[in-house]
């Protein structure tokens, strides 16, 4: 007969092997937290996946395949590609008919979009990636395999010994924590090294029955590991979360009746009624939690109605960029997986607020969409306005009084900047041209100088010469006389400037513009002087309409501060730290400084303007 410790012994290694040698390489990669670490809630994955657009499936399982625990989303996976083909074959065979009844041969027809290369290029992936897996972990069992073995013969080196002590129980129990902590091995060795394994640790219990100071070795060893546990299951009565309290609990309990054998007959009751008070408050906690579960799902329910009802919000902004368009993106994007982590929501309520969910977000996908049409018809008309513009360029070119068309190809040149965006594509190529022609007319003026009549060569000449005796001249280094000085200097321009004849008035601007930065003034102020200073130098027409410009640019700037500010009303006061809304904070101010200059440009345009008008009533 073998002690109770030797039963114990016996009953919790043939449980191990139980439940675990004999699962193989598919139980090696099941973990139980796998629905926890989806990406999507297991019970919603189906919806989920259907809802997805053939566009999104390669981003979808790319974000699979980037999760630590990839290997546990085989299941998914194969909804994925079945989900895709099945979709794409329903789109592949509408694309062929209408091919067809567009006249075209159906052997000739070919449809294979980005996504679908995309997707089957991750799948490919993914298998390399399963196989290199699988490969490594059949490496790593026969390394467990070749340890095991190495920790009986241990075992057997410790029977064999002559001389048995405390010591040599104390390295039996190190060699049996050793082998069960060591991982799995190939099935066709699992249960051949558990039945070795057996067969020498009741070996050792036999030899332990026959010696009573080992016993009590024994029981005293398992009396301070049941302490453990107790005091692990005491500090579970502390968490808040009852799920995990309960899941450790059970593990506490298989421990103490699969892992551990006797203690001391008078230490036996006490133990046992310690553990079964810390079992009782965790079930207590179950049972309570139980009877809230109504309240909580329906707690749920109400923060997953606000989340869609944000959705909603999203989806009415009216949007008139990229960048915007792109930013409601990324927020219902992270709106979308808070609807997916919250928990459940009352039975009857599951489907309705699954319902409103999907509508919300088709709804967004349709604004969405919508968009883009909108923002390819827009480029249609950017496109063509620009066309226009260099076709009007072209026809100046060829025109026999083409000199006297100078202002209004400045005035092309500003249109050209106000035509709309268009693509990278077309934006590249139709720039190029534009600037050719342009960059070509303005090059025929400076030829055709040598054509001047002596009056205009006249001009021409004495404007240059005001800029070489500008830059000879000792300027004023303090900001009151070199105000007067820039003033003195505008007038003088104003009776040789030309806007048909000569280019030198840039020139001018620019040079004495940065003339500001050596002045001892404010650097807030730096950036108005020097516009002040352009504003001297201009005609009243052309103030007119950098008054127009400025304005506009006003507005502009002041929808787009308004579209960045209702953005903040998505974030959360717990979201601080997200770097979305950092980004749009920092984006703000910067827009604000923006539009603090512009405004001060045009207070300094409308008291140009307003000081001009009264100069001339007063003549």
């Amino acid at each position: 007969m073998k002690n109770d410790s030797t039963k114990k012994s016996v009953a919790r290694d043939k449980e191990e092997t139980k439940n675990s040698e004999t699962k193989g390489l598919k139980k090696e990669i099941d973990t139980e937290e796998k629905n926890e670490n989806q990406i999507i809630p297991e019970k919603d994955i189906n919806k989920y996946i259907d809802n997805l657009k053939l566009e999104e499936y390669p981003n979808y399982l790319d974000k699979l395949l980037k999760q630590s625990d990839w290997i546990t989303y085989n299941d998914v996976l194969n909804l994925l590609k079945n989900t895709f083909e099945n979709k794409f074959k329903s789109i592949l065979e509408k694309k062929k008919v209408e091919f067809i009844n567009n006249g075209g041969n159906e052997i000739d027809f070919k449809f294979s979009p980005q996504y679908k290369k995309d997707f089957y290029e991750l799948l490919k992936s993914y298998k390399h990636k399963k196989h290199q897996h699988f490969k490594e972990l059949l490496n790593k069992q026969k390394s467990n395999l070749f340890r095991k073995k190495e920790i009986i013969d241990e075992i057997k080196n410790l029977i064999d010994k002559s001389q048995h002590d405390n010591n040599i129980y104390k390295k039996f129990r190190n060699l049996q924590e050793a082998f069960h902590s060591t991982g799995h091995v190939p099935r066709n060795e699992s249960n051949n090294i558990w039945q070795t394994y057996k067969f020498h640790v009741e070996r050792f219990y036999d030899l332990l029955h026959l010696n009573r100071e080992l016993r009590d070795v024994d029981y005293q060893h398992n009396y301070e590991e049941k302490i453990k546990l107790i005091e692990r299951a005491e500090k579970l009565v502390d968490s808040d979360n009852i799920h995990e309290s309960i899941r450790e609990l059970n593990n506490l309990h298989r421990l103490w009746k699969n892992e551990l054998g006797p203690v001391a007959r008078n230490k036996r009751e006490e133990l046992w009624q310690r553990f079964q008070d810390a079992t009782k408050k965790i079930h207590d906690q179950k049972n309570k939690y139980n009877k809230d579960i109504d309240s909580i799902r329906f707690k749920n329910y109400e923060e997953k109605v606000e989340l869609i009802n944000k959705i909603n919000k999203v989806s009415e902004r009216d949007i008139k960029t990229h960048a915007q368009c792109q930013e409601s993106i990324k927020l219902v994007d992270e709106l979308k997986v808070k609807f997916f982590n919250l928990g459940d929501v009352p039975r009857g309520k599951n489907k309705s607020i699954w319902n409103s969910f999907r509508n919300s977000t088709r709804a967004f996908n349709k604004e969405k969409n919508n968009f883009y049409k909108n923002l390819k018809i827009l480029e249609k008309r950017s496109i063509q306005s620009k066309e226009n513009l260099i076709t009007e360029v072209d026809e100046i070119l060829k025109k026999d009084t083409w000199k006297n068309y100078v202002n209004r190809i400045k005035q092309i040149q500003n249109e050209w900047k106000n035509s709309g965006r268009v693509s990278r594509k077309n934006s590249e190529r139709l720039w190029n041209e534009f600037k050719t022609k342009t960059n070509n007319y303005f090059q025929k003026i400076k030829n055709s100088e040598k054509d001047l009549d002596e009056n205009e060569k006249k001009i021409v000449q004495e404007q240059k010469k005001f800029l070489e005796n500008l830059k000879k001249q000792n300027i004023p280094t303090t900001p009151k006389k070199y105000q007067t000085f820039l003033i003195q200097e505008s007038q003088a321009w104003s009776k040789i400037r030309n806007d048909d004849i000569g280019n030198q008035e840039k020139l001018i601007i620019k040079f004495l513009s940065e003339k500001w930065n050596d002045i001892s003034i404010p650097k807030s102020t730096v950036e108005l002087k020097k516009y002040e200073t352009k504003l001297l130098f201009i005609q009243n027409i052309n103030i007119k309409a950098e008054h127009n410009i400025i304005k506009k640019k006003i507005y502009d700037i002041g929808n787009e501060l308004n579209q960045l500010e209702n953005n903040l009303e998505f974030f959360s006061e717990s979201s601080s730290n997200n770097p979305l809304m950092i980004e749009v904070n920092k984006k703000i101010d910067k827009i604000n400084n923006d539009k603090l200059i512009l405004e001060n440009k045009l207070k300094l345009i409308k008291s140009y303007m307003k000081k001009k008008l009264d100069e001339e009533e007063n003549q």
